[in-house]
């Protein structure tokens, strides 16, 4: 019992204690703090009587509120700041949300028009050369405004602290925002501004182009679309190395830009992707059907470009390359990768299935196309072939999955033979 009242009485001093040592820590905390601000905002000492100064914050009986912090002037909002020993990181965090304030409202102003329509109305998409230039002029005012925020930045804390927090969290700074002339980052800083500028104001000759067609894709246009491409790459090479010319056409050009919207998410290497690109470069317009009214020798030059390019392809790449390549121009494989990207399913999972469909509609062909089989015979083959094909496309998908697939891409089962009966 003594022993228990002895314990008691031990942890009780020892609260005690405790609680004068927080105490005293407290307020030699607090009275440190108080004598900082006092100190920069000009009560203390011989500095008492002293004017104040822009970047210092005024006081009211030696205490400084939050409105006295503040200042229109950025400059003196920093210094301020500073002065009290805000946390640099703090300091950031309140100029760059008011940065943003102040830039969004200027930003919506420009925006405003498309904001006030009747709402109420039906949306009708229309094609309109004044409203398109309109929006581009109002892109590119957003673009200088991101430029004198990012100046303004820079011109507080040395470095665009922004942009260095955006890449801290791994976002990719250099693609970022609007930017008609593709990616320049692969181009040395001193050559980027200068090209931009030169794709900003080219842009416009495009855009007056694309609005002269009206959408009408005949073989006058694509060759009037195709001497303005010669003509852009003719004045990039003004300002790039052939080194530097090469890469852009890789990454910008209207071939580049097929092979983007081909490849449906085919992986390629570098070295793999070149070679794709010179032999598509190659070949142009020559394997396309642009013209419904072709005659039977122009399409049949035209399947035969195709079989060419392939060919190439297929011996610069690898057959098995060639035949993803391929297969990824297929709606029915885009279907079926979309859906299982969408659903986490394994990435084997789309060309497994696609091969399952492959197999049976090249069984279900050879079916139809023997005579040595009735007729029973023959819907009993297929109803096997489908019923087969059907339980490995359910195991790799799922039952939820499986009946989504089978309204929305799955319809090519029905084709081999009629569903089985229940």
């Amino acid at each position: 019992m003594k022993i228990s009242v002895l314990i008691a009485l031990s942890l009780a001093a020892n609260l005690v204690l405790a609680a004068m040592l927080f105490r005293s820590s407290h307020d030699r905390a607090a009275a440190a703090a108080d004598m900082a601000v006092e100190t920069s905002s000009g009560k203390t000492g011989e500095n008492s009587s002293a004017a104040q100064n822009e970047n210092t914050a005024p006081t009211a009986g030696g205490k400084i509120s939050w409105r006295d912090l503040q200042a229109a002037e950025l400059k003196a909002f920093v210094a301020r700041l500073r002065a009290v020993n805000c946390p640099e990181e703090t300091i950031k965090d309140l100029v760059l949300a008011e940065l943003n304030r102040r830039f969004s409202k200027q930003q919506r102003s420009l925006w405003s028009e498309q904001s006030n329509q009747d709402y109420w109305k039906p949306y009708q998409h229309k094609f309109d050369p004044a409203e398109q230039k309109k929006n581009r002029d109002r892109s590119k005012q957003m673009q200088a405004m991101q430029k004198e925020k990012t100046a303004l930045i820079v011109e507080l804390f040395g470095v665009d602290v922004e942009k260095q927090r955006m890449k801290e969290e791994g976002y990719d700074t250099e693609n970022m925002g609007w930017n008609p002339a593709g990616n320049l980052s692969f181009l040395p800083e001193a050559k980027r501004e200068a090209v931009q500028k030169y794709l900003d104001d080219f842009q416009e000759k495009e855009q007056e182009f694309y609005a002269s067609v009206s959408g009408s894709w005949d073989a006058d246009a694509r060759a009037k679309q195709k001497k303005l491409e010669q003509e852009k790459l003719a004045g990039l090479a003004q300002f790039l190395t052939s080194e530097e010319l090469r890469e852009y056409k890789l990454r910008s050009s209207q071939i580049a830009q097929q092979i983007s919207s081909d490849l449906h998410g085919v992986d390629l290497t570098r070295t793999q992707y070149e070679a794709l690109f010179d032999i598509r470069s190659q070949y142009g317009d020559s394997i396309y059907n642009y013209d419904s009214g072709n005659d039977a020798e122009t399409i049949k030059k035209i399947e035969q470009n195709k079989k060419d390019m392939q060919a190439e392809i297929a011996a610069a790449l690898g057959a098995d390359k060639s035949a993803e390549l391929e297969r990824a121009q297929d709606y029915q494989y885009q279907q079926l990768a979309s859906l299982a990207r969408h659903n986490d399913l394994p990435p084997e999972t789309a060309p497994k299935i696609y091969d399952f469909k492959q197999a049976a509609e090249k069984a279900a062909a050879a079916l139809k196309a023997s005579q040595d089989l009735t007729p029973e015979e023959r819907q009993a083959a297929l109803a096997q072939i489908r019923a087969e094909t059907e339980a490995s496309v359910k195991t790799a998908l799922g039952d939820k999955l499986f009946k989504r697939y089978l309204s929305n891409g799955g319809w090519w089962l029905n084709n081999i033979a009629a569903p089985a009966r229940k």
